[in-house]
């Protein structure tokens, strides 16, 4: 498997990226002398037309995130960019974007994992594994049923519980992965494959994970059926050089270009 796209890459434009280096010029620059053939900008995003937003979510608003086309240069060097965004789920059904906002976009990432950010998103009082294991499956199938989402941003990925996420994903049975991954299928609603999920190749506290976690949980997406994109979810210009060494994860679950999402596949 050729790894030939990354569609999950945060520029300057989103707060938590702090390289000075990280603009569209440079991430396309790179991308192109990695091999990539499509680059997706997917910057922080709270819609301003949704009530809500946190202090950090307030300036990134839809118009801030679609101001990367004007860094975009004329020359790609035979890169395809896409302008996407992340936004957030925070229960209930209340997600930082609205469907007027996603037209604008070419496509939607949203997490059902931000566990982090304590009395936003999530509960602050949330802490046992067990429930924050079904509180992940809850809000997996939200943000497929919401219509809002091209993909599920790091699926299962948990931040916020690094420490102790082997044991929450084993609280969560294989029948229950393969009815969200089902649902998912059937919304054709993409399934990220992202590098923190294999500690090998280095991605900070996302090293606390066995590989054979995420190994089990996209075998059983892809027993299902699920389309796929990967990703770096890059906030450093070298994050990117970390997105072809899936290749070796992808050919271990079978994956093939033909499962790749077709919004981010090679035209």
């Amino acid at each position: 498997m050729l790894i030939d796209h990354d569609v999950h890459v945060h520029t300057n434009l989103s707060s938590c990226s702090h390289d000075p280096a990280m603009d569209a010029a440079a991430v396309i620059r790179r991308a192109a002398e990695l091999g990539l053939t499509t680059v997706g900008f997917a910057n922080h995003m709270w819609d301003a037309a949704v009530p809500g937003a946190s202090d950090w979510y307030a300036p990134q608003d839809v118009n801030h995130v679609l101001s990367i086309r004007e860094q975009v240069p004329a020359d790609t060097r035979g890169v395809r960019v896409l302008v996407g965004c992340e936004t957030e789920y925070c229960g209930g059904g209340k997600f930082g974007i609205s469907p007027a906002a996603a037209d604008r976009l070419d496509y939607v990432l949203i997490p059902h994992s931000h566990f982090h950010m304590k009395g936003f998103t999530v509960p602050a009082a949330l802490r046992e594994p067990r429930d924050v294991a079904a509180e992940l499956v809850r809000r997996f199938d939200d943000v497929v049923a919401s219509g809002l989402a091209t993909g599920v941003a790091h699926p299962f990925l948990t931040l916020g519980f690094e420490e102790q996420l082997d044991e929450i994903l084993a609280l969560i049975g294989d029948e229950q992965f393969a009815g969200c991954f089902g649902r998912a299928a059937e919304a054709n609603v993409s399934v990220e494959i992202h590098t923190g999920m294999f500690p090998a190749l280095g991605r900070g506290k996302e090293r606390c994970h066995c590989e054979e976690t995420f190994l089990r949980v996209l075998s059983l997406a892809r027993q299902a059926g699920c389309r796929f994109h990967f990703t770096s979810d890059a906030h450093r210009l070298a994050d990117l050089d970390l997105t072809p060494k899936l290749a070796p994860y992808a050919d271990r679950l079978g994956i093939t270009p033909e499962d790749v999402h077709p919004m981010f596949r090679a035209e």
